[in-house]
């Protein structure tokens, strides 16, 4: 049996889980504590001991549970209910069962506050711990020296990139060069049916603060995956323009693809996606730059529709390779400069803008 079926049989027959990390414990591993809280709170009893983590784990879950909701109040019967997204917004649609019952004094909205907190304690019992970069058993002991007998008889998930961890778990969870944000994204898909967005999110915030230092041949295919099951690159206190900036990283991450051979990434962005984002051919620059310096990709194209009648499809791209630069200069006009440009295709649209592209560097 390998260490991801252990993992899953031990958390399956557990009945109160604690996650820790270590007190020191640096963005990847807040990230990646805060997933597996995310991921098990729903079937399991999880807890994340406010005095046994760094403090912005506390921090960040009583903001991730500490919000306002609306509630739209119906006072008589209705025969259906829906809603329309516009952009980041929603429209509510309540359809009264008599068209008489359609008057304002039967309709209100409050705005309610959605607490949890209970998480945030240390249980009198446990039998299970997920440990992150927690070095030794013997800063267990002292963490839990009130509930010496649950860690003495629990079960211990040691996940770690720490070369001096002591092993101490069932299940250790050991390596040196990889995100613990990765290696736990990792863990949970295959073990878990889904990845909700929360956790998908947490994952991204951590897996993206290490990539300067700690990266694998699965980095890239993991984020694009945890994108694609809703996780955001931005929180809650990113400004209007930065975020907007963000979603399009976002869906130039899910379109990603990969010529393994030649190790150039392609992505696209059709007029639609910019247009529901409120975005122009301006936000391009943030785009490419954080596909550079973020994800360090060393070859990168982006393909998108211009605004013009009939549609023109653009481009611009950097590489290190000279063969593609060259390639690229060749076949399209355009404005280029050093290693990279931005050019003007023959196509109308991104597909076979796409095909002639990988026809032409392949």
């Amino acid at each position: 049996m390998d260490d991801f079926s252990k993992i899953k049989n031990i958390v399956d027959n557990a009945k109160n889980i604690v996650v820790v990390a270590d007190k020191n414990a640096d963005q990847d591993a807040t990230g990646a504590a805060l997933a597996m809280f995310f991921a098990l709170k729903d079937k399991k009893s999880v807890f994340v001991p406010r005095d046994k983590n760094p403090k912005e784990i506390a921090s960040l879950l009583t903001e991730s549970f500490e919000r306002k909701k609306f509630v739209i109040s119906f006072k008589n019967a209705v025969s259906e209910i829906s809603y329309e997204k516009k952009n980041d917004g929603v429209d509510l649609y309540l359809t009264p069962k008599n068209i008489e019952d359609a008057t304002p004094e039967n309709f209100s909205c409050r705005i309610i506050s959605d607490k949890e907190k209970n998480f945030l304690s240390s249980p009198s019992f446990f039998d299970l711990v997920i440990a992150f970069n927690v070095a030794s058993f013997k800063e267990l002991e002292e963490s839990f020296n009130e509930n010496i007998d649950s860690i003495y008889q629990c079960a211990v998930i040691n996940i770690s990139n720490d070369p001096k961890n002591e092993h101490y778990g069932e299940v250790n969870l050991i390596e040196k060069d990889v995100s613990l944000s990765e290696k736990t994204a990792l863990l949970l898909e295959a073990t878990q049916k889904n990845i909700n967005e929360k956790t998908a999110g947490f994952l991204l915030w951590g897996l993206t603060s290490s990539l300067d230092k700690l990266k694998t041949g699965q980095t890239l295919p993991v984020i694009k995956r945890l994108v694609q099951k809703g996780g955001e690159f931005y929180f809650s206190h990113t400004g209007p323009d930065t975020k907007r900036k963000l979603i399009l990283l976002e869906k130039t991450v899910k379109n990603l693809n990969f010529l393994e051979k030649e190790n150039i990434y392609i992505s696209s962005l059709s007029e639609e996606d910019l247009k529901n984002n409120d975005s122009t051919s301006s936000d391009l620059g943030f785009v490419v730059e954080k596909m550079k310096n973020l994800f360090f990709l060393p070859s990168f194209m982006l393909l998108w529709e211009g605004k013009s009648s009939p549609l023109t499809v653009k481009g611009v791209f950097y590489s290190d390779k000279e063969e593609v630069v060259a390639k690229v200069k060749n076949a399209y006009q355009g404005s280029y400069k050093n290693r990279g440009g931005i050019f003007l295709t023959r196509k109308e649209n991104l597909d076979s803008a796409k095909k002639e592209i990988i026809t032409l560097l392949i």
